[in-house]
């Protein structure tokens, strides 16, 4: 096909919009100004914001036990909230909402993402799990409170039990999956 006609294709696409409907849901957040400011860079380089945010939080959905401390985001949180809406997959708005389980409020999950976003003068082409660091494992739903750590099992290393709380974090988030 050629160029021209390739064009005319998409600019039929773009004018028939009654057949061609989104699947997307348009979802406002309140996020920290500094947080939009840098999705809205992000979306520069990824095409769409939309498309730059989805590619975080599915990120920071594969990768349990990583994530973006609340000390990393320190400077995004000290800005102002703002309202923005975002059209996004369905798909993506299910994972923010349930990584705001995690990281507090679906706010938080943005400026986490664009923690992610945030570009790194010397990388030309930044790999965004770069930015996620090893984090704790969420206390247990319902616990109010600091338990005391039980001691490790004969033979236990600290990085087997960090392992397998990974492990049980994978399988309670593939619980969830399942249940919606």
């Amino acid at each position: 096909m050629s160029k021209t006609s390739e064009a005319r294709r998409l600019d039929k696409l773009k004018r028939n919009s009654e057949g061609h409907e989104s699947h997307n849901i348009a979802k406002r957040y309140k996020l920290p100004e500094a947080a939009l400011s840098i999705i809205e860079k992000g979306g520069a380089i990824h095409g769409q914001q939309s498309r730059a945010i989805q590619i975080a939080v599915e990120f920071l959905w594969s990768t349990p036990g990583y994530g973006v401390s609340d000390d990393a985001m320190s400077s995004i949180f000290s800005t102002p909230l703002i309202g923005k809406t975002y059209k996004l997959p369905p798909r993506t708005v299910l994972l923010i909402e349930d990584l705001a389980r995690e990281y507090g409020t679906q706010g938080n999950v943005l400026a986490a993402v664009a923690y992610m976003l945030t570009p790194d003068p010397k990388d030309s082409r930044p790999d965004l799990r770069a930015r996620l660091t090893k984090m704790p494992v969420p206390a247990r739903e319902g616990v109010i409170g600091y338990e005391p750590v039980p001691p490790l099992k004969k033979g236990e290393t600290m990085a087997q039990r960090v392992e397998h709380e990974t492990a049980e974090l994978i399988k309670k988030r593939a619980a969830r999956r399942r249940r919606r």
